[in-house]
């Protein structure tokens, strides 16, 4: 139940439309729009399908809305996705020391918004992944670049590399790790590829990313 303020607020200030569409998402209507896809890499993986309109408007409420309402069933569905990777990767792979890393706004993206939204979808996604999994939100950094929806496809690539690094003080906690990158919507791959570029660069084992939409 949402909390007393926020009602408060919602009455002198109306809730955008997309807020208003992200707030009705039950958790059993997650399930029904879950549908896991590859792509377009194959250690990416996305979640929900962007073209749908509930998903669309769910992933502009959390990134320019700062809605957190449907956060919690959101977290849970990507935290099975997790669960059910990691079993797979510790048999196959022999995955341990495992770091879950939301993909870092820009500089310029933080000041303007105040927060970021992978930061608060990954704080719904950890209390439900096991205790092997470290929450590591600060191993990866992010310089000021065009704004990737603002461009071309083709343009993508060239505008985001070398935009991510690892900062000196992290390197030792890259070195050795197996990391699950998380990210809101994946559509080019360029931005994942590069910041997956930087944690390899840095010494990480093997880098996988969840998105919630494509």
């Amino acid at each position: 139940m949402r909390g007393f303020f926020a009602k408060i607020i919602d009455a002198l200030v109306p809730p955008s439309a997309d807020v208003a569409v992200a707030r009705t998402i039950t958790e059993t209507e997650f399930e029904k729009l879950f549908r896991p896809i590859v792509g377009p890499f194959p250690w990416i993986v996305s979640l929900f399908p962007y073209r749908d309109v509930r998903i669309r408007a769910l992933i502009r409420a959390v990134k320019y809305r700062s809605e957190e309402a449907p956060l919690g069933a959101l977290g849970r569905s990507i935290a099975e996705e997790i669960v059910e990777t990691l079993s797979e990767k510790r048999a196959l792979a022999g995955w341990q020391n495992v770091l879950l890393v939301p993909i870092p706004p820009s500089p310029l993206r933080m000041r303007e918004r105040g927060y970021s939204q992978t930061e608060r979808i990954a704080a719904h996604v950890l209390p439900h992944l096991p205790e092997m999994v470290l929450y590591a939100p600060k191993l990866l950094k992010r310089e000021d670049r065009e704004s990737q929806a603002r461009l071309a496809r083709e343009k993508r690539k060239e505008n985001i590399a070398g935009a991510f690094f690892v900062p000196p003080a992290a390197l030792s906690a890259a070195g050795g790790a197996f990391v699950i990158l998380l990210d809101d919507v994946v559509e080019s791959g360029s931005t994942l590829s590069d910041a997956r570029r930087a944690l390899l660069d840095a010494g990480a084992k093997d880098v996988i990313a969840i998105a919630v939409a494509r």
